[in-house]
């Protein structure tokens, strides 16, 4: 989008966020490409710059990384019959044989399509919500109240949830009390 420092400050937030998700066996992660192009399409879509500015398009666009992991999953479920077939063909069991370059070119763009469509479909309508809630002054941001290191250790939480563990969550617990009791004698 032209803005390398922006980009890279707006990434580090979705990568803290979901550091303890490892994509692991049939484990499939959440899709931090579409959120973070997501997000930084809406900050570049309406000028936004600021940390605080950024919250808002961040907080809209966690939930398309989830989606994006349901849609991969589902795509997968689907194309589990094609695997099914080269399976049945390489035992010799099939009636007809499986074109396996064929296999891959279909299976590239049923995935290249859904994804497109789905980001695009988000992005669309992210727009649409955002540009709404601007026109109504709903959206504004109160300036000078985070920096992007409070949103870095905000993101960085749940990184410390995946410990899964009652002292992790008792040290995070008091630090968020710690950085409430400080802003709240700090801010202006």
């Amino acid at each position: 989008m032209g803005d390398l420092e922006l980009a890279l400050r707006v990434s580090i937030i979705f990568e803290l966020f979901w550091l303890d998700l490892i994509p692991a066996g049939t484990y499939i992660p959440p899709n931090t490409a579409a959120s973070n192009l997501a997000c930084l399409t809406l900050m570049h879509a309406f000028g936004l710059a600021t940390p605080a500015e950024a919250v808002f398009p961040i907080l809209l666009c966690l939930p398309l990384g989830w989606i994006g992991a349901r849609l991969e999953d589902f795509l997968r479920a689907r194309q589990n019959a094609a695997y099914e077939s080269l399976q049945a063909w390489a035992r010799g069991d099939a009636a007809r044989p499986v074109h396996l370059g064929r296999l891959i070119l279909e299976s590239l763009a049923q995935g290249g399509v859904a994804h497109f469509l789905f980001f695009f479909a988000a992005v669309l309508s992210l727009i649409s919500l955002v540009g709404l809630l601007r026109a109504w002054d709903l959206l504004q941001p109160p300036q000078g109240l985070f920096h992007w290191g409070h949103l870095w250790v905000a993101a960085s939480f749940g990184g410390i949830l995946s410990l899964r563990s009652l002292r992790a969550y008792g040290a995070l617990a008091g630090g968020v009390a710690v950085v409430l009791a400080i802003s709240l004698f700090y801010l202006p």
